[in-house]
C-alpha cells in the first residue's frame, strides 16, 4: 500500500465563510422572506415599513447596550426596566407639555446612568452575580418609578414634538432605523479602531488580564454597564414617542428578545469582543420572527417561547462555530463512518 492509497480523505467545513455574521445574515433574508410570503408583499409597503422599522430601529438601540454588557461576561435584566422608567419620567415630568421634554430627557439620561453604574459597581466591584443585580435593581427602578407616578386619574401622553420626530420617515424607512444603523457603525469603528474601544474588549475579555497589563480594567467594565444604560433610555425615549401613551408594560418585550439578538449575533456569554453589525441583524432579525408570528396568529407566550428556542439555537450553533476543531471532529467521524459501511458491503 502507498503512502497516497493509505490517505483518508476527510472532508473539512469551509473557514472563513461559515461565521455568525454571514449565518444571522442568511437568517435575515429567510425571514423576510418568510414574511412577504405571509403578507402577500405588502410587508415592503410604505404604510408597514413606516411601522415596523422604528421598532427594529428600538430593537437594535436594546441589543446593542446589551451586546455591550455580554461583552464582559454579564447579562443585563435590567432593560424592561430602564425602558419602563423612562415612559414614566416622559408623561409624568412632562404632562403633555412640549416645553418640559428637553428637561425631562436630561432626567432620563440620568436615571438610566445612575441604574447602569448601580449595576456595574455591585457587579465589577462587590463581585456579585449580573442576573440577580440587575435583575433586583431593575425592581428597585419600577418600584421607584410608580411611586413617582402616583394614581394617575387620566391617561396622559408624551409631548407631540416626541411623537413627531419618533415617527418621521423617509419613504417609510424610519430615521430611527438608519441612526441605529449608523450607531453600529460608530461603535464598530470604536471598538476595532480606536485605543479605548480596544482597551474595553481587553478589559472585557478578562478583567485580571487587563489589570496585570495595566488597564483601569474594572472602570472599562463598569462605563460598560453605564453606556448600555444610556442605550436604554434612548430606546425607551423613542419607544415611548412611538406609543405616544406608554403604560408600565412598554418594556417587557425587551427582557429576553435583546440576549436573543446578541446571541445570534456571535457573542458568547463568557465576555469579549461583539460584533455590532451582527448584533443589529440579529435584532432585525428577531423583529421579523415576531412580525411572523404575529401575521401567523400566535399571540400570548408563543413568542417568547419562540424566543427561548431560538435563544438554545443560537447559543448551541455559535459554540459549534467557534469551535472550528470540534466541527472537523464531528465531520470525520461522519466520513468514516460513511466510508466503513460502504466498505461492509463490498
Amino acid at each position: 500500500m502507498t503512502h497516497s492509497e493509505g490517505q483518508v480523505r476527510v472532508h473539512r467545513p469551509a473557514r472563513g465563510f461559515v461565521t455568525p455574521l454571514t449565518v444571522i445574515s442568511i437568517g435575515v433574508l429567510v425571514m423576510m422572506a418568510l414574511a412577504a410570503v405571509q403578507t402577500e408583499g405588502a410587508v415592503f409597503s410604505q404604510s408597514i415599513l413606516s411601522a415596523l422599522t422604528p421598532l427594529i430601529g428600538v430593537m437594535i438601540l436594546a441589543a446593542a447596550g446589551q451586546a455591550l454588557v455580554i461583552g464582559t461576561g454579564g447579562i443585563d435584566l435590567s432593560v424592561p426596566a430602564a425602558i419602563t422608567v423612562t415612559g414614566i419620567i416622559l408623561t409624568t415630568y412632562t404632562d403633555g407639555d412640549s416645553s418640559k421634554l428637553a428637561t425631562a430627557i436630561i432626567i432620563v439620561l440620568i436615571a438610566v446612568i445612575a441604574m447602569g453604574l448601580v449595576n456595574g459597581i455591585l457587579v465589577e466591584v462587590f463581585g456579585l452575580n449580573s442576573l440577580v443585580v440587575t435583575l433586583a435593581v431593575g425592581l428597585l427602578a419600577i418600584g421607584l418609578g410608580r411611586l413617582y407616578r402616583g394614581k394617575l386619574l387620566s391617561v396622559v401622553g408624551v409631548p407631540e414634538p416626541l411623537v413627531a420626530f419618533s415617527g418621521s420617515n423617509v419613504a417609510g424607512v424610519s430615521f430611527l432605523l438608519l441612526a441605529s444603523i449608523a450607531l453600529a457603525g460608530l461603535a464598530t469603528f470604536f471598538v476595532w479602531l480606536t485605543v479605548p474601544g480596544r482597551r474595553l474588549v481587553a478589559s472585557s475579555a478578562s478583567a485580571a488580564a487587563g489589570s496585570l497589563v495595566g488597564l483601569r480594567a474594572t472602570a472599562y467594565r463598569i462605563s460598560a454597564y453605564a453606556v448600555a444604560g444610556v442605550l436604554y433610555g434612548i430606546a425607551g425615549i423613542m419607544l415611548s414617542g412611538l406609543l405616544t401613551t406608554p403604560d408600565l408594560a412598554i418594556g417587557e418585550p425587551y427582557l429576553l428578545a435583546p440576549i436573543v439578538a446578541v446571541v445570534l449575533g456571535g457573542a458568547v456569554l463568557t465576555g469579549g469582543r461583539v460584533s455590532f453589525v451582527a448584533t443589529l441583524l440579529g435584532a432585525v432579525f428577531v423583529s421579523l420572527l415576531n412580525l411572523n408570528l404575529a401575521v401567523a396568529g400566535f399571540t400570548g407566550g408563543m413568542p417568547a417561547l419562540v424566543q427561548g428556542l431560538v435563544l438554545a439555537l443560537g447559543l448551541t450553533l455559535v459554540f459549534l462555530l467557534r469551535d472550528k476543531r470540534l466541527l472537523s471532529r464531528m465531520f470525520s467521524r461522519r466520513t468514516e463512518g460513511e466510508g466503513a459501511l460502504q466498505g461492509s458491503f463490498h
